[in-house]
């Protein structure tokens, strides 16, 4: 049985490594390596090595073949995925008995104009170096040059990512501006959401002590306010305020991968694709992940979480023989764990097992919990050093310069 996997996150992997040796597996992504996304705010920080938590596919599925490079077709009535490889090599055209599509997430700008232009991501490791160089950046400038918006962050979007971002961002601005930049003006990190609480899908009250802890750390919060636009001065909010900063960071939300929408599949109003209960879009097509729209066994939807898209991509991995061979499966059924939210400076909160938890102890539990999932021994131990230098040693203002990969191939 031959099986192919479109896209490399947690759900696809999954898949991969559910099969283990009752397929013969082949994985496309655009990525060789796994992201470990819930402790990208932490990247961005400096408090982890970018490295730590990117973990090489074929080192995660060594018995899956591996192919990098971006599925540019996909024809689920014959199963098969055109995918154009890097450095402009000629297109491939691949097939298999199933098809598995894991394409994940793009950011959704809400047609907000400026966003493509005045904003970076948050959403892979680069918007995390991006992030975290031109921050140390503009502290060098603005030693020098003492403009108050040059060290002015804005934040869109008060979500789990927006939110961890601004309280690892004002831990880092306020530790490296103290002992480094004396002469540059005080940073100041904004988060502005249109919703009327961060976090909002925790309880009111941990949402509550989740902004409480915010300002304290510092942070400027405007909630209940939408934006207007972004231009190279700041936000625009809708009601008529402007927001002054030189850097703005869009992580205000996600919507599937636009590739599901022109499959000829049935997708659902968010654009996610339709599967039933054994996670099957069409005979022999099935849907993991972000971009499909999982029941989630209670009566609704599974939400777009690393969380689910694991237990989603065991139950697929475990039944994907079966299901090819007519077998019927109880369908999927999955009630989270609970919820944690990282806030900076040894704080968090956040529900688990319905128990709410805040501060100290559930910053510990958040550290534990991931630092527990993170793929594979070697990434455990080399975060787990990086916290510890962390805690003995000062912030480490070098920035990384990217880099590409420079000209293409000759002829």
């Amino acid at each position: 049985m031959d099986v192919l996997i479109v896209g490399g996150g947690f759900g696809g992997l999954e898949v991969a490594r559910s099969l283990d040796e009752k397929a013969q597996v082949t994985i496309v992504s655009t990525d060789n390596f796994l992201l470990f996304s819930p402790m990208l705010a932490e990247v961005a920080a400096g408090d982890i090595d970018p490295r730590h938590i990117l973990t090489p596919i074929r080192h995660y599925v060594p018995r899956a073949r591996f192919i990098q490079g971006e599925a540019v077709d996909i024809d689920p009535d014959q199963k098969t995925v055109r995918v154009a490889p890097g450095f402009d090599t000629p297109e491939i055209e691949l097939s298999a008995d199933a098809l598995v599509l894991s394409l994940g997430s793009v950011p959704a700008d809400f047609g907000i104009p400026g966003v493509g232009e005045h904003t970076i991501g948050f959403k892979n490791i680069g918007d995390a170096l991006q992030i975290r160089n031109r921050a140390l950046a503009l502290l060098e400038a603005a030693s020098t040059h003492p403009d108050p918006n040059m060290t002015r962050f804005a934040i869109i979007g008060a979500g789990y990512s927006g939110v961890e971002l601004a309280g690892s961002l004002a831990d880092m601005l306020e530790e490296a501006s103290t002992r480094f930049y004396p002469t540059a003006p005080l940073p100041k990190v904004i988060l502005i959401d249109a919703a009327d609480r961060v976090a909002p899908t925790l309880r009111p009250s941990l949402g509550a002590a989740a902004e409480r802890a915010l300002v304290e750390r510092g942070v400027e919060v405007h909630l209940g306010r939408a934006v207007k636009s972004i231009d190279s001065s700041g936000v625009h909010l809708a009601d008529g305020d402007h927001v002054a900063a030189n850097t703005a960071v869009w992580a205000a939300g996600v919507r599937p991968n636009p590739l599901m929408a022109e499959i000829g599949l049935p997708v659902n109003e968010k654009g996610r694709l339709v599967v039933d209960g054994n996670l099957r879009a069409a005979p022999g097509v099935f849907g993991v992940g972000d971009c499909a729209a999982v029941p989630d066994g209670s009566g609704d939807i599974s939400p777009p979480t690393g969380q689910f898209a694991i237990r989603e991509g065991r139950y697929l991995g475990r039944n994907l023989p079966g299901l090819l061979a007519g077998r019927a499966y109880a369908p999927f059924h999955y009630r989270t764990l609970g919820e944690l939210v990282a806030l900076g400076h040894r704080n968090a909160v956040g529900q688990v097992l319905g128990v709410p938890v805040s501060g100290f102890p559930a910053w510990v539990i958040w550290r534990s919990y991931y630092l527990n999932r993170l793929p594979g021994i070697q990434r455990k131990a080399r975060v787990g050093m990086d916290w510890m230098a962390d805690l003995l040693f000062p912030q480490d203002v070098a920035w990384l310069p990217s880099s590409e990969l420079g000209p293409p191939l000759g002829g």
